[in-house]
């Protein structure tokens, strides 16, 4: 077997079942191009398709407002346009790129925050006890200790059997008759 890459037998990955196509083609490889089987006619092409890898000075183009009108929905425009005023109000001030930036960084951020903040709140004070049968039960575990510590063994906060599943039936203040 050779080591010789042939012209148009090149590796490929399996994507699919469909062998990926590369727009460079064998022009990719630089020992093919200066080889002897590179043609004149593909020499041509080469150059043309390097050309045609240069951008004219108007692009890329800025999305315009019929576009933007056209592909986005009425609820995606409506949510989007304070951070539009956003933008363009601070392009002047910090430029083009940071205010593109935090256009982009800043929604995400208060969804994550507002979605840390809700979690919160429902864990703090939407916790399973022994009043409701909803909620989240949160339990806590026996601090660590190994053997030399000076707190070794750790005695657990469940010593008798009525303290397992007890969700603060024990420590209530009401129903105490």
């Amino acid at each position: 077997m050779t080591d010789k890459i042939s012209k148009y037998n090149y590796p490929s990955s399996y994507t699919g079942g469909v062998k990926p196509m590369s727009i460079r083609g064998i022009f990719e490889d630089e020992r093919i191009r200066l080889s002897e089987e590179f043609t004149d006619e593909e020499r041509a092409w080469r150059k043309q398709w390097i050309k045609d890898q240069v951008l004219s000075p108007n692009e890329p183009r800025p999305e315009s407002e019929e576009w933007i009108r056209e592909v986005r929905n009425p609820i995606r425009r409506f949510l989007s346009k304070p951070w539009q005023l956003l933008e363009s109000g601070l392009t002047p001030v910090v430029g083009k790129s940071v205010a593109t930036h935090l256009r982009y960084m800043m929604p995400k951020s208060l969804v994550i925050i507002g979605a840390i903040y809700f979690t919160w709140y429902h864990l703090k004070y939407n916790q399973n006890d022994w009043t409701r049968a909803y909620g989240v039960t949160v339990f806590t575990p026996k601090p660590r200790a190994f053997p030399g510590d000076s707190n070794f063994p750790v005695k657990g906060d469940r010593t008798e059997p009525s303290d397992y599943h007890d969700r603060g039936f024990k420590s209530r203040n009401v129903f105490l008759d």
